[in-house]
This record gives structure tokens, C-alpha cells and sequence, in this order.
């Protein structure tokens, strides 16, 4: 029998506002509907960042203290206004050997609490074809978002919740924090040049946007990392691993933007921690990446966004294409790993 497995990420569901950067709801309906069409027994894996809700206020309001009811009324928003997505995913998974797995991405950590996930299989009418999990794996291949390879953005996955002033808390990484706190001002600003990857060529073709951004960053260092002890007393969620920063600066240098310098580390990581694979598919860099290691003979992929982001062509912008990946097994051999345009 034959298996498809299909990846996408970074979708980034929001509520509609000028802090959701998802557009193109018509071309991911008609990817999932024809995906839904193919033979054989298909899995959707939606690798993190299926849904943003670090750039979601809850009534107006940004908070980096998330509760369990504050995570499930944002869900519920994203779920009246996109219906027609859900739709589409129940349409998949009616389908009798479909499969969707969920995996969690630096956006959308509340999909971890259990009313949202109860919640997302009452809307898909579907209780045991769906997955919540970290992370994809069998014998060859492996699957997740890569923010667990990335220093800022990285989750205490031993201690994913957090007790605080009597409240069970989302335990946020720093990377989270700085953009609820600091950062999404940014967004609110500047929607248009916030959605130019990569990043570091938008703030070189708008010099405002750079300006704006030096101007929160120094505030964030200031505030956010230097006087966190003494203006963060007490919430261990504004607590800062400094020890991240030092392995970032290590590994990197004083590189913050550039996606594609990150990608070669955080695959070597990946790898040390599940070795022999044929198969390593990342998203959250915001990037494309289709390569064949030469000595290992292994491939890694990293399938970009599917929200909406442009990128710079000499002096104009364009949107960027949306990619996914497809690998295809013929009774539990693997046939075929593709990077894919999906072209509606």
C-alpha cells in the first residue's frame, strides 16, 4: 500500500487583525483538498507554527503569562475565522487511512494544554486520527519545527508548564517573552516590512523599519536582559538563560537574523540527537533548503513558510511560493523525498 507523507509549517493561523500574517487561505484549501485526493494512505504533518498565537492579544491585551482558558480562547477565535480551513482538514481526515499530526512549534506552545487540543479534534470531528507531538520519527526520516535547536526559542520540555502566583503558566522560553514584551510593537508598526524574509535585507532596504528596530532591541537588552533581575523579580517567566546567549554568541557570533547561517548548526545538532536517519525536514527559519549531504547521504529540508512573506528581487518585492515536502513509500519501502511548489 502506498504512503504519502506531506510537511508544511509556519502557516501561522491568527484571528484576522493587522498581527496575523496568514493571506492566502484559498491556496492552502485547495493544497489540503488535494492532498485529500491521493491514493493510498496520506499523513499531513502541520510542523509547528500551525497557528500564531504569540502574536495574538487576548482581549486586546498581550500577556506572556498564558493559562490554559486564555490559550483556549485564542483557539477558538482562530477557529471562527478561519472555518473553511477546518473544513478542508475535516475533509482530509474523513478520508479512511488519513492521518494529520500537530506538531508544536515556538508559536503555537498551547497547543500543549489539553482543552486546546480537545478542542481541535471536536472541530476536525475526529478523536484517533490526529497527533500532538514534538516531533515525527521513524526509521528514516525525522521531523520537527527546529526551534528546539535554537537558542532563544527553545522550550523547557521537562517543565513545559509552570506554577505562578497560583495559576499553571505556559513555561515560555526568552525568545517568546521578547517578542510579547518587546517585539510586536514591531509587527503593529510595521506589518508590511515585518513580513520581508530575509529579515536582515528588509532592514537594509527600510531604514525606519531598522531604526524602529534598533530602538526596541536596546530597550530589550536593557530592560528585558541587563535589569531582568531587578525589573523581573519573582516571575520565572521573564526568567533569562544566559547560558543560551552565551552558546548563540558561540555558535554564531553576533548574527541574530540570517536564517540561512543558523541552518548547518542547528541540523549538526539535530543529528547528534537522532543519528542514522535518511531524513531531517526543519521549518521555522523562514527559508528554503533542499540538500543532499555529500558524505553522510542523508537529506535535509527545511519547507519555509506558508504564511504570508515576501522577499527582496534587486529593487521591488515579491511573495514567496509555498513549498512542502513529499516522501512516498511503497509498502513500507522508501521510494522518494521531494521538495515541492505546490502550485494550485
Amino acid at each position: 500500500m502506498n504512503k504519502n507523507i506531506f510537511v508544511i509549517s509556519d502557516i501561522e493561523l491568527g484571528q484576522g487583525d493587522i498581527f496575523d500574517d496568514f493571506k492566502d487561505e484559498t491556496m492552502l484549501i485547495d493544497f489540503i483538498n488535494k492532498i485529500s485526493q491521493e491514493p493510498g494512505k496520506n499523513i499531513l504533518i502541520l510542523n509547528g507554527d500551525t497557528f500564531d498565537f504569540l502574536k495574538m492579544p487576548y482581549k486586546d491585551v498581550f500577556t506572556h503569562h498564558i493559562t490554559e482558558d486564555i490559550s483556549l480562547w485564542k483557539m477558538q477565535r482562530i477557529i471562527d475565522t478561519y472555518p473553511n480551513i477546518f473544513k478542508a482538514l475535516r475533509y482530509f481526515i474523513s478520508k479512511r487511512s488519513n492521518r494529520i499530526q500537530f506538531n508544536v512549534g515556538n508559536h503555537d506552545f498551547d497547543i500543549m494544554w489539553p482543552s486546546v487540543q480537545n478542542l481541535i479534534k471536536k472541530t476536525l470531528k475526529e478523536n484517533t486520527k490526529i497527533v500532538f507531538a514534538q516531533e515525527f520519527n521513524n526509521q528514516e526520516i525525522h521531523i520537527e519545527h527546529g526551534h528546539q535547536v535554537d537558542y532563544f526559542h527553545k522550550m523547557d520540555m521537562k517543565k513545559p508548564f509552570i506554577k505562578y502566583k497560583g495559576k499553571k503558566l505556559l513555561n515560555l522560553p526568552i525568545g517568546s517573552v521578547s517578542i510579547i514584551k518587546y517585539f510586536i510593537e514591531l509587527k503593529k508598526e510595521f506589518p508590511y516590512e515585518e513580513s520581508i524574509y530575509p529579515r536582515h535585507q528588509a532592514f537594509e532596504s527600510f531604514p525606519t523599519f531598522k531604526k524602529r528596530k534598533q530602538k526596541i532591541a536596546r530597550n530589550f537588552i536593557l530592560k528585558g536582559l541587563l535589569l531582568n533581575f531587578i525589573i523581573g523579580i519573582g516571575d520565572p517567566i521573564s526568567n533569562v538563560p544566559y547560558i543560551n546567549f552565551i552558546k548563540h554568541v558561540f555558535s554564531h557570533g553576533l548574527e541574530t537574523l540570517d536564517g540561512s547561517k543558523f541552518m548547518r548548526k542547528r541540523f549538526k545538532n539535530i543529528i547528534k540527537l537522532h543519528p542514522n536517519k535518511k531524513v531531517y525536514i526543519m521549518g521555522h527559519m523562514h527559508i528554503t533548503h533542499h540538500d543532499i549531504h555529500p558524505t553522510q547521504d542523508h537529506i535535509q529540508i527545511v519547507t519555509d513558510t506558508w504564511r504570508h512573506e515576501f522577499r527582496i528581487q534587486k529593487h521591488d518585492t515579491i511573495s514567496k511560493l509555498k513549498n512542502y515536502a513529499k516522501i512516498v513509500y511503497d509498502n513500507n519501502k522508501l521510494i522518494s523525498v521531494d521538495l515541492l511548489t505546490f502550485v494550485p
